[in-house]
Protein backbone atom coordinates (compact mmCIF):
# COMPACT_ATOMS: atom_id res chain seq x y z
CA UNK A 1 0.00 0.00 0.00
CA UNK A 2 1.13 3.74 -0.84
CA UNK A 3 1.75 6.22 1.83
CA UNK A 4 -0.82 8.73 -0.56
CA UNK A 5 -3.25 6.00 -0.25
CA UNK A 6 -3.04 5.70 3.31
CA UNK A 7 -3.42 9.37 3.82
CA UNK A 8 -6.30 9.23 1.61
CA UNK A 9 -7.88 6.74 3.81
CA UNK A 10 -7.44 9.19 6.97
CA UNK A 11 -9.22 12.06 4.59
CA UNK A 12 -6.12 13.96 4.43
CA UNK A 13 -7.05 17.39 2.97
CA UNK A 14 -3.02 18.40 4.07
CA UNK A 15 0.28 16.58 4.68
CA UNK A 16 3.64 17.96 5.68
CA UNK A 17 6.17 15.03 5.06
CA UNK A 18 9.78 14.98 6.68
CA UNK A 19 12.97 14.71 4.01
CA UNK A 20 13.09 11.09 4.39
CA UNK A 21 9.58 9.85 3.86
CA UNK A 22 8.37 8.70 0.19
CA UNK A 23 5.01 10.22 -0.43
CA UNK A 24 4.38 7.77 -3.21
CA UNK A 25 6.49 4.88 -1.15
CA UNK A 26 4.93 1.49 -0.18
CA UNK A 27 4.24 1.06 3.73
CA UNK A 28 2.78 -1.88 5.72
CA UNK A 29 0.36 -0.97 9.04
CA UNK A 30 0.56 -2.92 12.09
CA UNK A 31 -2.28 -5.00 12.46
CA UNK A 32 -3.89 -4.48 15.34
CA UNK A 33 -1.85 -2.03 16.84
CA UNK A 34 -2.96 -0.64 19.77
CA UNK A 35 -3.71 3.44 19.03
CA UNK A 36 -5.03 3.96 22.56
CA UNK A 37 -1.77 5.02 23.56
CA UNK A 38 0.74 6.39 20.89
CA UNK A 39 -2.56 8.32 19.35
CA UNK A 40 -2.54 11.10 17.55
CA UNK A 41 0.67 9.08 16.61
CA UNK A 42 0.80 5.98 14.49
CA UNK A 43 3.29 4.17 13.13
CA UNK A 44 3.84 2.73 9.55
CA UNK A 45 6.40 0.96 8.05
CA UNK A 46 8.28 1.91 4.91
CA UNK A 47 8.84 -1.49 3.43
CA UNK A 48 8.40 -3.11 0.20
CA UNK A 49 4.85 -3.99 0.35
CA UNK A 50 5.21 -6.67 2.41
CA UNK A 51 3.91 -7.61 6.25
CA UNK A 52 6.97 -7.62 8.68
CA UNK A 53 9.24 -10.45 9.24
CA UNK A 54 8.56 -10.35 13.36
CA UNK A 55 12.22 -11.23 13.80
CA UNK A 56 13.73 -8.30 11.99
CA UNK A 57 14.05 -4.60 12.80
CA UNK A 58 11.91 -1.92 10.88
CA UNK A 59 12.29 1.58 10.43
CA UNK A 60 9.05 2.97 11.07
CA UNK A 61 7.24 6.18 10.05
CA UNK A 62 5.11 8.14 12.65
CA UNK A 63 2.28 9.71 11.25
CA UNK A 64 1.15 12.58 13.62
CA UNK A 65 -2.58 13.98 13.10
CA UNK A 66 -1.92 17.67 13.72
CA UNK A 67 -6.26 18.50 13.83
CA UNK A 68 -8.48 19.71 10.97
CA UNK A 69 -5.92 22.39 9.46
CA UNK A 70 -2.15 22.40 9.67
CA UNK A 71 -0.47 25.06 12.00
CA UNK A 72 1.46 27.86 10.38
CA UNK A 73 4.47 26.35 12.23
CA UNK A 74 5.11 22.55 13.06
CA UNK A 75 7.50 20.91 15.71
CA UNK A 76 10.98 20.36 15.01
CA UNK A 77 11.42 16.59 14.51
CA UNK A 78 13.36 13.43 12.43
CA UNK A 79 13.20 13.09 8.70
CA UNK A 80 11.04 10.43 9.45
CA UNK A 81 7.84 12.23 10.57
CA UNK A 82 4.90 13.06 8.17
CA UNK A 83 1.74 15.68 9.83
CA UNK A 84 -1.53 15.72 8.40
CA UNK A 85 -4.74 17.49 8.73
CA UNK A 86 -8.10 15.72 8.43
CA UNK A 87 -11.71 16.43 9.14
CA UNK A 88 -12.18 13.24 10.74
CA UNK A 89 -12.64 13.08 14.86
CA UNK A 90 -9.87 11.02 16.73
CA UNK A 91 -12.36 8.00 17.03
CA UNK A 92 -13.24 7.56 13.19
CA UNK A 93 -9.54 7.97 12.36
CA UNK A 94 -8.67 5.35 14.85
CA UNK A 95 -11.61 2.82 12.97
CA UNK A 96 -10.14 4.06 9.65
CA UNK A 97 -6.99 3.44 10.68
CA UNK A 98 -7.47 -0.21 12.16
CA UNK A 99 -9.29 -1.22 8.90
CA UNK A 100 -5.92 -0.43 6.75
CA UNK A 101 -4.03 -3.79 7.24
CA UNK A 102 -7.15 -5.64 5.86
CA UNK A 103 -7.09 -3.11 3.45
CA UNK A 104 -3.49 -4.00 2.80
CA UNK A 105 -4.64 -7.41 2.24
CA UNK A 106 -7.16 -6.48 -0.31
CA UNK A 107 -5.01 -4.34 -2.36
CA UNK A 108 -2.25 -6.84 -2.48
CA UNK A 109 -5.17 -9.60 -3.94
CA UNK A 110 -6.47 -7.45 -6.27
CA UNK A 111 -2.90 -6.23 -7.43
CA UNK A 112 -2.27 -10.20 -8.05
CA UNK A 113 -5.13 -10.60 -9.93
CA UNK A 114 -4.62 -7.14 -12.34
CA UNK A 115 -1.22 -9.46 -13.12
CA UNK A 116 -2.51 -12.35 -14.02
CA UNK A 117 -5.29 -10.70 -16.26
CA UNK A 118 -2.23 -8.93 -17.88
CA UNK A 119 -0.67 -12.56 -18.18
CA UNK A 120 -3.35 -14.14 -19.82
CA UNK A 121 -4.30 -11.39 -22.12
CA UNK A 122 -3.52 -11.24 -25.77
CA UNK A 123 -4.90 -8.08 -26.86
CA UNK A 124 -5.60 -4.67 -25.15
CA UNK A 125 -9.80 -5.54 -25.14
CA UNK A 126 -9.42 -8.49 -23.27
CA UNK A 127 -7.50 -6.83 -20.67
CA UNK A 128 -9.98 -4.17 -20.48
CA UNK A 129 -12.32 -7.12 -19.81
CA UNK A 130 -10.47 -8.37 -17.50
CA UNK A 131 -9.85 -5.52 -15.32
CA UNK A 132 -13.80 -4.70 -15.66
CA UNK A 133 -13.96 -7.62 -13.47
CA UNK A 134 -11.59 -6.63 -10.97
CA UNK A 135 -12.45 -2.84 -10.85
CA UNK A 136 -16.16 -3.32 -10.78
CA UNK A 137 -16.66 0.29 -12.69
CA UNK A 138 -17.23 0.97 -16.72
CA UNK A 139 -13.50 1.82 -18.10
CA UNK A 140 -11.82 3.27 -21.45
CA UNK A 141 -8.42 2.71 -22.24
CA UNK A 142 -7.16 5.56 -24.83
CA UNK A 143 -3.85 6.03 -26.73
CA UNK A 144 -2.01 9.26 -27.14
CA UNK A 145 -3.77 9.77 -30.56
CA UNK A 146 -7.15 9.49 -28.56
CA UNK A 147 -7.96 6.65 -30.08
CA UNK A 148 -9.86 4.37 -28.12
CA UNK A 149 -8.14 1.01 -27.75
CA UNK A 150 -10.58 -0.93 -25.65
CA UNK A 151 -13.63 -0.01 -23.02
CA UNK A 152 -15.33 -2.37 -21.07
CA UNK A 153 -18.36 -2.51 -18.85
CA UNK A 154 -22.30 -0.84 -19.67
CA UNK A 155 -21.57 3.44 -19.75
CA UNK A 156 -24.89 5.34 -18.63
CA UNK A 157 -27.69 5.70 -21.16
CA UNK A 158 -27.88 9.78 -20.69
CA UNK A 159 -23.79 9.97 -21.24
CA UNK A 160 -24.67 9.99 -25.27
CA UNK A 161 -21.31 11.83 -25.98
CA UNK A 162 -19.51 9.30 -24.19
CA UNK A 163 -21.25 6.37 -25.92
CA UNK A 164 -20.75 8.24 -29.57
CA UNK A 165 -17.24 8.19 -28.69
CA UNK A 166 -16.98 4.40 -28.12
CA UNK A 167 -19.17 3.65 -31.41
CA UNK A 168 -16.79 5.98 -33.24
CA UNK A 169 -13.39 4.76 -31.83
CA UNK A 170 -12.31 8.51 -30.71
CA UNK A 171 -12.22 10.69 -27.85
CA UNK A 172 -13.26 13.94 -29.67
CA UNK A 173 -10.99 17.24 -29.83
CA UNK A 174 -13.86 18.33 -27.49
CA UNK A 175 -14.15 16.39 -24.86
CA UNK A 176 -9.97 16.80 -25.05
CA UNK A 177 -9.92 20.06 -25.33
CA UNK A 178 -12.56 20.38 -22.12
CA UNK A 179 -9.90 18.39 -19.82
CA UNK A 180 -7.26 19.91 -20.92
CA UNK A 181 -9.07 23.45 -19.82
CA UNK A 182 -10.29 22.35 -16.44
CA UNK A 183 -6.58 21.12 -15.71
CA UNK A 184 -7.51 17.28 -15.13
CA UNK A 185 -4.43 16.10 -17.46
CA UNK A 186 -1.82 18.68 -16.01
CA UNK A 187 -3.47 17.53 -12.49
CA UNK A 188 -2.54 14.16 -13.58
CA UNK A 189 0.97 14.47 -15.20
CA UNK A 190 1.98 17.03 -11.91
CA UNK A 191 0.83 14.60 -9.32
CA UNK A 192 2.41 11.62 -11.26
CA UNK A 193 -0.56 9.34 -10.64
CA UNK A 194 -4.20 8.77 -10.94
CA UNK A 195 -6.77 11.46 -9.44
CA UNK A 196 -10.32 11.68 -9.14
CA UNK A 197 -12.18 14.28 -10.71
CA UNK A 198 -15.95 15.05 -11.04
CA UNK A 199 -18.58 15.98 -13.89
CA UNK A 200 -20.30 18.50 -11.89
CA UNK A 201 -23.03 18.45 -14.99
CA UNK A 202 -24.23 15.03 -14.77
CA UNK A 203 -22.78 14.17 -11.35
CA UNK A 204 -20.87 11.42 -11.79
CA UNK A 205 -17.23 11.04 -10.57
CA UNK A 206 -14.39 9.74 -12.85
CA UNK A 207 -10.72 8.48 -11.84
CA UNK A 208 -8.44 9.72 -14.86
CA UNK A 209 -4.90 8.33 -15.10
CA UNK A 210 -2.43 8.71 -17.41
CA UNK A 211 -0.21 5.60 -19.13
CA UNK A 212 3.51 6.22 -19.06
CA UNK A 213 5.86 3.66 -19.97
CA UNK A 214 9.94 3.94 -20.42
CA UNK A 215 8.83 7.90 -19.15
CA UNK A 216 6.85 8.31 -22.04
CA UNK A 217 3.47 9.12 -21.76
CA UNK A 218 1.51 6.30 -24.03
CA UNK A 219 -2.46 7.45 -23.18
CA UNK A 220 -4.85 7.17 -20.36
CA UNK A 221 -6.84 4.96 -18.26
CA UNK A 222 -10.32 6.18 -17.49
CA UNK A 223 -12.66 5.09 -15.15
CA UNK A 224 -16.05 6.02 -14.34
CA UNK A 225 -17.77 5.53 -10.46
CA UNK A 226 -21.03 3.84 -11.48
CA UNK A 227 -21.41 0.41 -10.05
CA UNK A 228 -19.29 0.36 -7.06
CA UNK A 229 -17.81 3.16 -5.16
CA UNK A 230 -14.75 4.38 -5.84
CA UNK A 231 -11.84 5.22 -2.84
CA UNK A 232 -8.74 6.46 -2.57
CA UNK A 233 -7.49 2.69 -2.87
CA UNK A 234 -8.64 2.31 -6.29
CA UNK A 235 -6.26 4.89 -7.45
CA UNK A 236 -3.26 2.56 -6.63
CA UNK A 237 -4.66 -0.30 -8.70
CA UNK A 238 -5.64 2.08 -11.62
CA UNK A 239 -2.03 3.07 -11.91
CA UNK A 240 -1.13 -0.42 -11.42
CA UNK A 241 -3.24 -1.60 -14.05
CA UNK A 242 -2.41 1.70 -16.00
CA UNK A 243 1.29 0.30 -15.74
CA UNK A 244 0.46 -2.89 -17.28
CA UNK A 245 -1.27 -1.08 -20.37
CA UNK A 246 1.53 0.53 -20.84
CA UNK A 247 3.39 -2.67 -21.14
CA UNK A 248 1.03 -4.02 -23.54
CA UNK A 249 0.25 -1.35 -25.59
CA UNK A 250 4.01 -0.79 -26.43
CA UNK A 251 3.96 -4.47 -27.03
CA UNK A 252 1.38 -4.31 -29.59
CA UNK A 253 2.33 -1.33 -31.44
CA UNK A 254 -0.58 0.95 -30.52
CA UNK A 255 0.59 3.63 -27.95
CA UNK A 256 0.00 6.06 -31.62
CA UNK A 257 1.99 8.94 -33.45
CA UNK A 258 2.45 10.83 -30.57
CA UNK A 259 3.90 8.26 -28.80
CA UNK A 260 6.62 7.35 -31.46
CA UNK A 261 4.75 4.27 -32.03
CA UNK A 262 2.94 5.29 -35.40
CA UNK A 263 -0.30 7.03 -36.69
CA UNK A 264 -3.58 5.30 -34.94
CA UNK A 265 -5.72 7.13 -37.49
CA UNK A 266 -3.59 5.64 -40.51
CA UNK A 267 -3.78 2.15 -38.88
CA UNK A 268 -7.61 2.42 -38.28
CA UNK A 269 -8.06 4.04 -41.95
CA UNK A 270 -6.04 0.89 -43.73
CA UNK A 271 -7.95 -1.22 -40.96
CA UNK A 272 -11.30 0.26 -42.36
CA UNK A 273 -12.47 0.83 -38.80
CA UNK A 274 -14.55 3.45 -39.73
CA UNK A 275 -18.17 3.62 -41.47
CA UNK A 276 -17.82 6.20 -44.04
CA UNK A 277 -15.56 8.89 -45.85
CA UNK A 278 -17.36 11.06 -43.05
CA UNK A 279 -15.88 9.74 -40.49
CA UNK A 280 -12.86 9.34 -42.11
CA UNK A 281 -12.18 13.20 -42.42
CA UNK A 282 -12.96 13.40 -39.11
CA UNK A 283 -10.80 10.94 -37.38
CA UNK A 284 -7.83 12.47 -40.11
CA UNK A 285 -8.50 15.91 -38.98
CA UNK A 286 -6.74 14.68 -35.72
CA UNK A 287 -3.78 14.49 -37.02
CA UNK A 288 -1.76 16.66 -39.14
CA UNK A 289 -2.48 15.58 -42.83
CA UNK A 290 -4.26 17.97 -44.94
CA UNK A 291 -7.62 17.23 -46.19
CA UNK A 292 -9.26 17.29 -49.87
CA UNK A 293 -5.46 16.03 -51.00
CA UNK A 294 -4.00 13.38 -52.97
CA UNK A 295 -2.40 11.09 -51.10
CA UNK A 296 -0.54 7.77 -51.84
CA UNK A 297 0.64 4.63 -49.62
CA UNK A 298 3.82 3.88 -49.21
CA UNK A 299 4.74 0.12 -48.05
CA UNK A 300 8.74 -0.09 -46.90
CA UNK A 301 9.85 -3.76 -47.39
CA UNK A 302 13.64 -5.34 -46.70
CA UNK A 303 15.23 -8.90 -48.11
CA UNK A 304 15.24 -9.25 -43.76
CA UNK A 305 13.00 -8.56 -40.76
CA UNK A 306 13.75 -5.59 -39.17
CA UNK A 307 13.39 -5.24 -35.69
CA UNK A 308 10.28 -2.91 -34.65
CA UNK A 309 12.79 -0.30 -32.74
CA UNK A 310 14.69 -0.04 -36.18
CA UNK A 311 11.78 0.38 -37.98
CA UNK A 312 10.44 3.49 -35.75
CA UNK A 313 13.88 5.07 -36.20
CA UNK A 314 13.39 4.64 -39.73
CA UNK A 315 10.13 6.17 -39.87
CA UNK A 316 11.35 9.29 -37.91
CA UNK A 317 13.40 9.62 -40.89
CA UNK A 318 10.38 9.12 -43.67
CA UNK A 319 8.48 11.20 -41.64
CA UNK A 320 11.16 13.94 -42.01
CA UNK A 321 11.66 13.70 -45.11
CA UNK A 322 7.77 14.72 -46.07
CA UNK A 323 6.48 17.20 -44.83
CA UNK A 324 2.77 15.73 -44.50
CA UNK A 325 3.05 12.20 -44.01
CA UNK A 326 1.47 9.92 -41.05
CA UNK A 327 3.20 6.17 -40.25
CA UNK A 328 2.24 2.79 -38.75
CA UNK A 329 3.62 -0.49 -38.57
CA UNK A 330 1.56 -3.50 -40.05
CA UNK A 331 3.26 -6.82 -40.28
CA UNK A 332 6.32 -6.24 -39.46
CA UNK A 333 6.66 -3.49 -42.71
CA UNK A 334 6.53 0.15 -42.04
CA UNK A 335 3.64 1.65 -43.64
CA UNK A 336 3.61 5.53 -45.06
CA UNK A 337 0.52 7.78 -46.28
CA UNK A 338 1.83 10.57 -48.12
CA UNK A 339 0.03 13.72 -49.09
CA UNK A 340 1.08 14.79 -52.76
CA UNK A 341 -0.74 17.94 -52.90
CA UNK A 342 -4.37 18.85 -54.87
CA UNK A 343 -5.61 18.37 -58.06
CA UNK A 344 -5.60 21.27 -59.85
CA UNK A 345 -6.82 20.32 -63.49
CA UNK A 346 -9.80 17.79 -64.51
CA UNK A 347 -7.02 15.44 -65.87
CA UNK A 348 -5.64 12.97 -63.76
CA UNK A 349 -2.17 14.58 -63.00
CA UNK A 350 -1.26 12.74 -59.55
CA UNK A 351 0.91 10.54 -61.17
CA UNK A 352 3.46 12.53 -62.22
CA UNK A 353 3.02 14.26 -59.23
CA UNK A 354 4.03 11.31 -57.30
CA UNK A 355 6.75 10.58 -58.88
CA UNK A 356 8.25 13.74 -58.77
CA UNK A 357 7.75 14.41 -54.62
CA UNK A 358 8.49 10.60 -53.88
CA UNK A 359 10.91 9.49 -56.66
CA UNK A 360 13.38 12.63 -56.39
CA UNK A 361 13.17 13.14 -52.43
CA UNK A 362 16.40 12.94 -51.59
CA UNK A 363 16.37 12.10 -47.60
CA UNK A 364 13.87 9.17 -48.68
CA UNK A 365 15.90 7.80 -51.10
CA UNK A 366 19.14 7.58 -48.91
CA UNK A 367 16.75 6.06 -46.39
CA UNK A 368 16.11 3.58 -48.34
CA UNK A 369 19.11 2.32 -49.94
CA UNK A 370 21.04 3.05 -46.20
CA UNK A 371 18.71 0.42 -44.38
CA UNK A 372 18.23 -1.83 -48.25
CA UNK A 373 14.67 -1.24 -47.97
CA UNK A 374 12.45 -1.23 -51.16
CA UNK A 375 9.34 0.94 -51.36
CA UNK A 376 6.17 -0.37 -53.16
CA UNK A 377 3.42 2.71 -53.72
CA UNK A 378 -0.15 2.27 -54.90
CA UNK A 379 -2.05 4.33 -57.25
CA UNK A 380 -2.72 8.17 -56.10
CA UNK A 381 -6.42 8.35 -54.35
CA UNK A 382 -8.22 11.26 -53.38
CA UNK A 383 -11.30 9.22 -51.35
CA UNK A 384 -9.82 8.16 -48.03
CA UNK A 385 -12.00 4.89 -47.73
CA UNK A 386 -9.99 4.03 -50.95
CA UNK A 387 -6.69 3.56 -48.50
CA UNK A 388 -7.41 -0.45 -47.92
CA UNK A 389 -7.91 -1.65 -51.15
CA UNK A 390 -4.83 0.95 -52.16
CA UNK A 391 -2.97 -1.37 -49.52
CA UNK A 392 -3.70 -4.46 -51.55
CA UNK A 393 -2.66 -2.77 -54.59
CA UNK A 394 0.56 -2.73 -53.11
CA UNK A 395 0.06 -6.39 -51.65
CA UNK A 396 -0.45 -7.05 -55.40
CA UNK A 397 2.27 -5.43 -56.49
CA UNK A 398 5.02 -7.10 -54.30
CA UNK A 399 3.24 -10.45 -55.13
CA UNK A 400 4.23 -9.82 -58.62
CA UNK A 401 7.88 -9.91 -57.95
CA UNK A 402 8.58 -6.62 -60.83
CA UNK A 403 11.98 -6.19 -61.92
CA UNK A 404 12.85 -2.73 -61.00
CA UNK A 405 16.38 -1.38 -60.18
CA UNK A 406 14.78 1.81 -58.78
CA UNK A 407 14.23 2.19 -54.88
CA UNK A 408 10.46 2.62 -55.79
CA UNK A 409 7.98 0.60 -57.69
CA UNK A 410 5.24 2.54 -58.67
CA UNK A 411 1.91 0.55 -59.11
CA UNK A 412 0.94 2.45 -62.50
CA UNK A 413 4.27 1.35 -63.81
CA UNK A 414 3.80 -1.86 -63.72
CA UNK A 415 0.21 -2.67 -63.93
CA UNK A 416 0.34 -5.04 -66.38
CA UNK A 417 2.74 -6.91 -64.62
CA UNK A 418 0.26 -6.99 -61.45
CA UNK A 419 -2.85 -8.16 -63.21
CA UNK A 420 -2.03 -11.72 -64.79
CA UNK A 421 -0.15 -12.43 -60.83
CA UNK A 422 -3.66 -11.27 -59.30
CA UNK A 423 -5.75 -14.62 -61.33
CA UNK A 424 -5.78 -17.04 -59.24
CA UNK A 425 -5.82 -19.73 -62.19
CA UNK A 426 -4.69 -20.27 -65.52
CA UNK A 427 -8.23 -20.00 -67.21
CA UNK A 428 -8.49 -16.76 -65.71
CA UNK A 429 -5.38 -15.69 -67.18
CA UNK A 430 -6.89 -17.09 -70.75
CA UNK A 431 -9.49 -14.95 -70.28
CA UNK A 432 -6.93 -12.51 -70.74
CA UNK A 433 -5.13 -12.92 -73.45
CA UNK A 434 -6.42 -12.74 -77.28
CA UNK A 435 -5.63 -15.97 -78.51
CA UNK A 436 -4.14 -14.72 -82.13
CA UNK A 437 -1.67 -12.70 -79.79
CA UNK A 438 -0.70 -16.01 -78.49
CA UNK A 439 -0.66 -17.53 -81.53
CA UNK A 440 1.72 -14.81 -82.95
CA UNK A 441 4.09 -15.43 -79.63
CA UNK A 442 4.44 -19.18 -80.16
CA UNK A 443 5.15 -18.67 -83.47
CA UNK A 444 8.11 -16.38 -83.67
CA UNK A 445 9.40 -18.67 -80.78
CA UNK A 446 8.91 -21.59 -83.07
CA UNK A 447 10.30 -20.11 -86.56
CA UNK A 448 12.70 -17.17 -84.92
CA UNK A 449 10.18 -14.52 -86.56
CA UNK A 450 9.71 -10.98 -84.87
CA UNK A 451 5.91 -10.49 -85.93
CA UNK A 452 4.70 -9.77 -82.39
CA UNK A 453 7.80 -6.90 -82.08
CA UNK A 454 6.40 -5.87 -85.29
CA UNK A 455 3.26 -5.35 -84.15
CA UNK A 456 3.87 -4.10 -80.82
CA UNK A 457 6.23 -1.31 -82.42
CA UNK A 458 2.97 -0.39 -85.00
CA UNK A 459 1.13 -0.03 -81.46
CA UNK A 460 4.32 2.16 -80.30
CA UNK A 461 4.12 4.57 -83.45
CA UNK A 462 0.49 4.84 -84.91
CA UNK A 463 0.32 6.13 -88.02
CA UNK A 464 3.93 6.42 -88.47
CA UNK A 465 5.14 3.79 -90.37
CA UNK A 466 9.34 5.17 -90.60
CA UNK A 467 9.52 5.24 -86.62
CA UNK A 468 8.25 1.99 -86.47
CA UNK A 469 10.65 0.46 -88.91
CA UNK A 470 13.49 2.29 -87.06
CA UNK A 471 12.49 1.18 -83.89
CA UNK A 472 12.75 -2.79 -85.47
CA UNK A 473 15.93 -1.43 -87.56
CA UNK A 474 14.68 -3.04 -90.79
CA UNK A 475 13.39 -1.55 -93.87
CA UNK A 476 10.45 0.24 -94.58
CA UNK A 477 9.18 -2.62 -97.22
CA UNK A 478 10.31 -5.15 -94.78
CA UNK A 479 7.97 -3.58 -91.95
CA UNK A 480 5.33 -3.80 -94.53
CA UNK A 481 5.81 -6.66 -95.53
CA UNK A 482 5.65 -8.00 -92.07
CA UNK A 483 2.07 -5.82 -91.17
CA UNK A 484 0.48 -7.78 -94.11
CA UNK A 485 1.64 -11.56 -93.07
CA UNK A 486 0.31 -10.58 -89.43
CA UNK A 487 -2.98 -9.97 -90.94
CA UNK A 488 -2.86 -12.85 -93.33
CA UNK A 489 -1.67 -15.48 -90.46
CA UNK A 490 -2.96 -14.01 -87.20
CA UNK A 491 -6.06 -12.50 -88.73
CA UNK A 492 -5.02 -9.51 -87.17
CA UNK A 493 -5.66 -6.14 -89.15
CA UNK A 494 -3.36 -3.36 -87.32
CA UNK A 495 -5.19 -1.04 -88.54
CA UNK A 496 -8.60 -1.13 -86.58
CA UNK A 497 -8.27 -0.05 -83.04
CA UNK A 498 -10.21 -3.36 -81.56
CA UNK A 499 -6.79 -5.11 -82.75
CA UNK A 500 -4.24 -3.09 -81.76
CA UNK A 501 -5.49 -2.67 -78.27
CA UNK A 502 -5.66 -6.17 -78.46
CA UNK A 503 -1.90 -6.81 -79.26
CA UNK A 504 -1.10 -4.03 -76.61
CA UNK A 505 -3.31 -5.84 -73.94
CA UNK A 506 -2.37 -9.44 -74.40
CA UNK A 507 1.49 -8.15 -74.81
CA UNK A 508 1.63 -6.90 -71.64
CA UNK A 509 -0.12 -9.92 -69.69
CA UNK A 510 2.11 -11.59 -71.85
CA UNK A 511 5.36 -10.16 -70.12
CA UNK A 512 4.21 -10.13 -66.88
CA UNK A 513 3.48 -13.86 -66.95
CA UNK A 514 7.10 -15.10 -68.72
CA UNK A 515 9.05 -12.22 -68.27
CA UNK A 516 9.65 -11.41 -71.71
CA UNK A 517 6.90 -11.93 -74.65
CA UNK A 518 7.40 -15.08 -75.78
CA UNK A 519 5.52 -17.31 -73.51
CA UNK A 520 6.95 -20.23 -72.27
CA UNK A 521 4.19 -23.11 -73.13
CA UNK A 522 5.98 -25.38 -70.92
CA UNK A 523 4.85 -23.52 -67.78
CA UNK A 524 0.97 -24.23 -69.12
CA UNK A 525 -1.52 -26.90 -68.27
CA UNK A 526 -1.81 -29.42 -71.21
CA UNK A 527 -5.45 -28.10 -71.63
CA UNK A 528 -4.36 -24.81 -72.14
CA UNK A 529 -1.51 -25.68 -74.88
CA UNK A 530 -3.84 -27.91 -76.16
CA UNK A 531 -6.18 -24.92 -76.60
CA UNK A 532 -3.22 -22.68 -78.09
CA UNK A 533 -2.30 -25.24 -80.78
CA UNK A 534 -5.72 -25.87 -82.17
CA UNK A 535 -6.44 -22.02 -82.07
CA UNK A 536 -2.88 -21.90 -84.23
CA UNK A 537 -3.94 -24.66 -86.74
CA UNK A 538 -7.39 -22.96 -87.56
Amino acid sequence: MKLRTVLGELKATAHVEGPDVNYDGDVVVFPGRDLSRSFPEMLILDVDGTFPDPSQTYVGITLRYVGPALPESLPKSSGRVCYFASPLSTDELRQVFRTLPELHIYLDLQRKRIFKAFETSYDIQRFADHLYEVLGNPLMIINSDRRLLASAGAFPEERADVLEEINQGYISEEVNAQMEAEGILDDVRHAGHSIISENERFGQRWVTSVITYHHMEMGRLDLLEQDRAIGDHDLELVDFAGSLAGVLIDKLGLAGKRAGSGSSVLDDILGNAFANEKTLRAQLALSSMPLDDTYVILELVGNREIPRSHLQRIASRVNAAFRDSLWTIRDGHLVVMVAIGCRVTVGWDAYGRAERIIGQRKAFLTTLERNGLHAFACEPFEQLSLAQARLQQIKALRDADVEDTSHVAFFWQHRYDVLPSMAKSFAQVDMMLDKRVVAMSLYDRDHDTAYLETACRTVEFPGSPSEAAKALNVHRNTYFYRVNKINELFYLDLKRGEDRLAVAFSTHVLEGLGGNVLFDTEQMPESWRYAIRHTRRA
